[in-house]
């Protein structure tokens, strides 16, 4: 190789090396950029599954950005196999589980006498398939389904839905209260300390938008309302 070859072949590795380092941004850096550009924060961030990215793990869902901080998308993210497992569903069910176990002390339970499943369901009084599930919970119960409540006021925190879910969750007997606001029956206002407004923003930051949202044991989302023997199915088919 002749000289001038030499020095440029030693140039291009040069400024190669150079424009690698300078372009790859810190996950630090990313995550100031990402809060900067969107309204809503940062959990976690670590090496996605996919050469060249980030995972960006926030209160409204996965994303995934380039590492030098160019590109960005939401989605799901599949093993290209047999199956096409989702990996971004996986992963957020996980975070997901973890987020309804800061929940379990305060949540409003309906207990199976031969406990086969423990499912979750986000629920408001004043929704009319929130109050058909309820009236059905014996059917529930006897399949060995026990229902779990947590509070998510449709209207938002400040609302008269929000203050009929205080009023449940500061009641002595919190069953006989929620069975009371699911069929119009007054409940006297209380005040204490309420896991409302938490579990309403839990309740938002795992992708909820309406009521009955109902999390299944391994953090699965299903969305609405479903018959006692539908939900049964639903569970003993659970990925």
């Amino acid at each position: 190789m002749n000289s001038k070859l030499k020095l440029l072949s030693v140039a291009i590795l040069t400024v190669s090396s150079f424009t690698a380092t300078a372009v790859t941004m810190t996950q630090d850096a990313i995550k100031v950029k990402f809060e900067t550009l969107l309204p809503f924060g940062v959990t976690e961030i670590k090496s996605a599954p996919i050469d060249g990215f980030y995972q960006i793990e926030t209160e409204k869902g996965i994303f995934y950005a380039s590492n030098d901080g160019q590109k960005i998308f939401s989605g799901s993210l599949h093993k290209f196999e047999e199956g096409l497992l989702n990996l971004t569903a996986l992963r957020q069910q996980e975070l997901t589980s973890k987020q309804l176990d800061e929940l379990q002390n305060e949540l409003i339970v309906y207990q199976a006498p031969n406990e086969k499943y423990f499912v979750t369901v986000f629920t408001d009084p004043t929704c009319g398939y929130c109050r058909k599930l309820h009236h059905e919970m014996k059917e529930y119960n006897d399949l060995g389904i026990t229902i779990a409540y947590a509070a998510y006021p449709r209207g938002g925190v400040n609302s008269d839905m929000a203050n009929t879910l205080n009023n449940i969750w500061c009641s002595e007997n919190q069953l006989d209260a929620m069975n009371k606001a699911k069929s119009d029956i007054y409940i006297p206002t209380l005040k204490c300390q309420s896991p409302v407004a938490k579990m309403y923003n839990v309740g938002s930051a795992m992708g909820i938008n309406g009521t009955p949202a109902l999390f299944l044991p391994n953090g699965e989302l299903v969305p609405g309302y479903q018959p006692p023997k539908q939900l049964l199915m639903t569970l003993e088919n659970q990925g």
